[in-house]
């Protein structure tokens, strides 16, 4: 009788307490349900698909980190794709809300407010590449990814994913068990049941998976190929940054075989054979034995193994904004002696978005780091109708000093236009991303992103066979790899036909 008296009575107090609310992670792109998401309409412009900017909430819950601070603040240090003055007049008009509610943007954030974001979503766009089907039965799809498309849902990237464009296709569920580098193209596993997936993600965590790929690296490789077992570290997860570190390295061996030695170029095309499966482990061994993936933005750089990891960090900032196009944006704020030439010759299409004039100290000396992170980068100049171009008088005026900005970045950088209203910039000439839908206060429709040169998409590193539970799978060679190149004797692991 004690036995049952003192259940109930432990039963009754469980039914009494309340349930313990259920933590979700805090998301720098945020969350949304399905049942408020529409379909995404794509548009193919020049060789690149675009999506449609659409309407999509970020919500998170508070960390425990910005417990007793204002909202603001949060948002502003912790949220860096826009300017402090965005998220005061989001949090005003309730574009953010906590908890459903409108705040004040002092308002102090508490344990288990939930931060609501209403935004108007921008992508970056993706070359337009075949998925090409390799293998498919009841549980697995193995397909050839194209270089510049994320397979999962990452940072600014959502529909324009080899993941949503597959499920779409195919009208069910898929998940994968490995991943590829969005620059990376070539082969991709993924698995139609939850069960398969778990069964090929084991394999690829035992390494009982066979991986070979293709490189084009800079220098003459050595004839007799090399290998490479330097422990690789993770110096920045942000950045995604690797290096060979022997104290606090992983355990890494990538087998490399030369396959061809073009001369006139001074490149090799390389088979790579890794052992373990670190990340950027192919591009880091090569890197560190002299011989670079010809176009990595990151790898490639001179003596980057030899710097330090900060000096590295903010070299390779640098770099992969610069040749991440898609990301630039030019702020009138920090211009310095813009003619009013140029300020005329920016478009911002149908809406005309208007700017505050910079303070005039401002333009007089040079930005502090404080002032720099507050600068309002939604500003653009002032202005006038698509496809207003620049007269040849004008061009020499046109030239001038900005702060190219984007995802937190802020660099000073020399800009012209052309007589066609392109934008020069680094040596290259870039035309604008055309506006695909405009919603008023987001901070993102005024901005001026430029179309990414495709070169700057891709690197020449592709993953052109796997061999897993007792099956191979072998893609179709990259466009940069010459099939004369490739020696006879690799034509049948390579499944290349006599006649190639």
């Amino acid at each position: 009788q004690h036995y049952y008296i003192t259940n109930n009575l432990r039963n009754m107090s469980k039914e009494s307490q309340s349930p313990k609310r259920k933590r979700r992670r805090c998301l720098p792109v945020g969350e949304i349900m399905e049942a408020e998401e529409e379909k995404p309409e794509f548009k193919i412009i020049d060789g690149l698909r675009y999506v449609v900017p659409y309407k999509f909430i970020l919500r998170t819950y508070t960390k425990k980190r910005w417990f007793d601070r204002g909202i603001l603040e949060v948002l502003s240090q912790e949220f860096q794709a826009y300017p402090a003055s965005y998220y005061e007049t989001a949090l005003s008009s309730g574009r953010i809300t906590v908890n459903d509610k409108t705040v004040r943007h002092d308002y102090l954030l508490q344990d288990h407010d939930f931060i609501a974001h209403h935004v108007h979503r921008h992508e970056p766009p993706v070359i337009d590449g075949v998925i090409q089907t390799i293998a498919e039965c009841e549980e697995i799809l193995v397909v050839n990814k194209p270089a510049s498309i994320p397979i999962h849902t990452t940072g600014r990237y959502r529909h324009n994913t080899l993941l949503k464009h597959l499920e779409t296709k195919h009208g069910q569920k898929l998940f994968t068990c490995h991943r590829l580098d969005r620059l990376t193209s070539g082969i991709i596993v993924l698995l139609k049941t939850t069960q398969k997936a778990k069964e090929y993600g084991a394999l690829f965590r035992a390494q009982k998976v066979s991986k070979t790929y293709l490189a084009l690296c800079d220098g003459e490789f050595p004839v007799d190929g090399l290998s490479c077992s330097e422990p690789i570290l993770q110096v920045s997860h942000k950045l995604g940054i690797n290096k060979v570190d022997h104290v606090n390295g992983k355990a890494a061996h990538t087998d490399f075989k030369r396959l061809h030695y073009d001369r006139a170029t001074n490149r090799s095309l390389v088979l790579c054979l890794p052992q373990t499966g670190k990340m950027h482990q192919i591009r880091v061994h090569l890197a560190h034995r002299g011989y670079p993936i010809t176009n990595d933005p990151i790898y490639s750089r001179e003596n980057w193994a030899k710097k330090s990891t900060d000096e590295f960090s903010k070299e390779l900032t640098e770099v992969l904004f610069r040749n991440d196009n898609i990301s630039t944006l030019i702020s009138s704020k920090m211009e310095d002696n813009v003619s009013d030439k140029l300020k005329q010759s920016i478009s911002t299409g149908e809406k005309e978005c208007s700017s505050e004039p910079p303070d005039k100290e401002a333009k007089d000396k040079e930005p502090t780091d404080k002032e720099a992170k507050e600068a309002d980068t939604t500003a653009v100049p002032d202005t006038v109708k698509n496809d207003t171009a620049v007269s040849e008088d004008s061009l020499q005026q046109s030239a001038g000093h900005f702060t190219v900005s984007g995802d937190g970045i802020k660099q000073a950088a020399e800009i012209s236009i052309t007589p066609e209203g392109k934008f020069c910039l680094d040596g290259k000439v870039y035309a604008r991303i055309p506006r695909l839908s405009y919603e008023e206060g987001c901070p993102e429709c005024s901005w001026i992103r430029l179309v990414p040169d495709t070169q700057d998409m891709l690197i020449f590193l592709h993953a052109v066979r796997y061999e897993l539970d007792g099956k191979f799978y072998v893609s179709p060679l990259p466009e940069w790899c010459p099939k004369e190149w490739i020696p006879e004797e690799f034509h049948q692991l390579l499944q290349m036909s006599p006649s190639a």
